[in-house]
């Protein structure tokens, strides 16, 4: 009886929002065995959207569903799967109030709906959330997170949603600092439980009124500048190791920087469809991760040099889809990040040892390579606009806060000009 009443007050809830769930049999599209997808549909007035429940059906057995009187049990399975899936719909639509599409999305797929309205653990929000981005294939930015559900649970253990407050925020704040770590991994932590409270009050679990956020301000970070020098780069770009495995580092070390300090992370998922002539085009593996729409594409004009790299290094094996030999088809999202983070490792242990040979002071791993890109292009009077471009950035503020500043003796001279 209880079950029934609160059904039907979902119902009534959704009637309000004018939000509906139905299913579809997707026909144009039958398998191997002729069954085709079903398909939730959410319908909020003027706007629809389709879901996958990994159910089949012929379109005999779709028409058999819907019957009072069902005897196949393996259509039975399906439509308690269906009657489930809705059930589900319907609790999350009733506790969405504004509906959203996206915050429906994200918890349908988290599989806590049935704890929604009693888990108030962090750990148990985190959680779901690591799932989902491991699902989808962000492993990088899953990890992440798990840092930072670890960071809170050795600051309290225990927390519940209701226990982020704005004294909370600032007491984590002065212990990580006590620590010793920095204002930027301090503010990854909090930006990253910040999302985590968003998705709480998307899910009417705690009112916006006491979003935490408000009345605290995330520490960020002082951008440690990783340019080289106009003199230490020339050392590089001049120098010829005597090891094999040294000049490869160099080699993709340098490749990084002339493509507009493209990250080792989408070096290593180039192919060959990538090169266009002299242009190299691309999509950000980040930007893939995290936009929906107006993917655009990088557009690299390629250096001589770097087309002599790409030449010196391509993969000679023609199963394999890959511009280099480094990742090969059929690997999980899991490996793919391990691989490109051996990778990035192998590249930085060969650049510290360049860098004591030709005596440059500060580290050259493979993020000074994207960097210095950015930094050269400024001290030769590019625009900001066209450098964001080149990066792959969403704006021009993120844009200069890769940005060196101008060397000393570059201040010393432009003195000068006062008095010139």
């Amino acid at each position: 009886m209880v079950a029934f009443v609160v059904a039907m007050l979902n119902r009534i809830t959704m009637l309000e929002q004018n939000v509906t769930v139905s299913f579809y049999l997707e026909k144009t599209k039958p398998n191997a065995e002729n069954k085709c997808l079903i398909k939730m549909v959410i319908y909020c007035k003027p706007n629809k959207k389709r879901f996958s429940t990994n159910c089949h059906a012929t379109i005999q057995e779709w028409e058999k569903l819907n019957s009072s009187k069902l005897r196949d049990s393996n259509l039975k399975e399906i439509k308690n799967i269906l009657n489930t899936k809705q059930q589900k719909a319907e609790k999350i639509i009733a506790d969405l109030v504004p509906f959203s599409f996206i915050a429906f999305e994200d918890l349908f797929y988290s599989n806590s709906v049935t704890k929604t309205n009693n888990n108030t653990a962090l750990q148990h929000w985190f959680d779901t959330y690591v799932k989902t981005l491991n699902d989808k294939g962000r492993v990088g930015t899953a990890s992440s997170y798990r840092t930072t559900i670890n960071s809170l649970n050795e600051f309290k253990k225990g927390l519940h949603i209701q226990d982020v407050t704005p004294a909370l925020l600032e007491e984590y704040e002065a212990y990580m600092l006590n620590k010793g770590n920095s204002n930027t991994t301090i503010g990854i932590y909090l930006r990253q439980l910040r999302a985590i409270i968003n998705q709480v009050i998307a899910a009417g679990l705690l009112q916006q009124e006491k979003y935490p956020f408000k009345k605290y301000e995330i520490p960020s970070g002082q951008n440690i500048k990783k340019a080289l020098s106009d003199i230490e780069i020339n050392k590089l770009l001049n120098h010829t190791p005597t090891k094999e495995d040294e000049q490869k580092a160099l080699d993709f070390w340098i490749l990084s920087y002339l493509c507009s300090g493209i990250n080792f992370a989408d070096i290593v998922q180039l192919k060959p469809s990538n090169i266009d002539g002299s242009y190299l085009n691309f999509i950000r593996q980040k930007t893939k991760n995290t936009k929906k729409k107006d993917l655009r594409p990088i557009k690299i004009g390629l250096h001589p040099k770097a087309l002599a790299i790409v030449e010196k290094w391509k993969n000679t094996d023609s199963s394999n889809p890959y511009l280099f030999p480094i990742l090969e088809t059929g690997l999980n999202p899991i490996t793919v990040k391990n691989r490109c983070k051996r990778f990035i490792k192998w590249v930085n242990l060969r650049m510290e040892k360049i860098r004591k040979e030709l005596g440059i002071d500060q580290k050259i791993g493979t993020y000074a390579a994207r960097h210095t890109f950015s930094t050269v292009m400024k001290r030769r009077g590019v625009s900001t606009e066209f450098i964001k471009e080149s990066l792959g950035h969403s704006s021009v503020a993120v844009t200069e806060n890769y940005l060196d500043s101008f060397n000393d003796d570059v201040k010393l001279d432009y003195t000068k000009f006062l008095t010139s």
